[in-house]
């Protein structure tokens, strides 16, 4: 599949999901991102992104894991386990945390800068990790200023290793819409899935082929 095949793909999955959101409110609108009473739910759209370039590298599943399990230390009345969204695992390492949020605000962005931090510097997550693992916060909506995002690359840092993605185009509520309203941000999309296929490649059929024949 060419990475524009790729991309269609992509982005006609998450077109159909948003079709699904139009003019929803209110509770609807909750239960249709997050998933309940039978609804789809946002994260169950972001996993199927993450299987189609899975299957776009000709990466075998059952080498692949996505999961949601806490990282758990040795003794947990001393430290605190540990989870993200979706902890993308590749053999024996993740190459990719995902958080997902229908709404990412100061106050999310924020926390999950904390949550990063606790990934990287504690060991019994950190040698779990892959040499360079990055973090993706993907939202419909983001509202974050970017004077946010310098301050807490001073104060928690590993800022070169978080990477943001919105599927809408607009900030949330703009012009009373709802998230889905005013339709897909084609390239929140193609930036999602371009992340997730350069942390991935290196685990594809070529160059694992390439890696062997050296």
């Amino acid at each position: 599949m060419t990475s524009q095949t790729l991309n269609e793909v992509c982005i006609e999955k998450v077109t159909n999901f948003y079709e699904g959101g139009r003019g929803l409110r209110s509770t609807d609108l909750k239960n249709y991102t997050s998933g309940d009473h039978t609804n789809p739910g946002m994260e169950n759209m972001v996993e199927s992104l993450i299987w189609e370039v899975v299957e776009s590298l000709g990466i075998d599943k059952g080498r692949v894991e996505i999961t949601q399990d806490y990282f758990n230390p040795q003794d947990t009345e001393t430290e605190d386990p540990q989870r993200m969204d979706f902890h993308v695992k590749v053999d024996d390492e993740f190459p990719l945390i995902i958080e997902s949020r229908a709404w990412i605000d100061k106050p999310f962005y924020t926390l999950k800068r904390a949550v990063t931090r606790n990934f990287m510097e504690l060991d019994f997550v950190r040698e779990r990790l892959a040499d360079d693992v990055m973090f993706v916060y993907v939202g419909l909506a983001i509202d974050v200023k970017q004077r946010l995002i310098n301050s807490l690359d001073k104060t928690m840092g590993y800022g070169d290793r978080v990477k943001m993605c919105k599927f809408s185009p607009f900030r949330r509520g703009y012009k009373g819409g709802n998230y889905f309203d005013h339709g897909v941000n084609g390239e929140g999309v193609r930036d999602f899935v371009s992340i997730i296929t350069k942390q991935l490649e290196p685990y594809s059929v070529h160059r694992v082929a390439q890696k062997e024949a050296a």
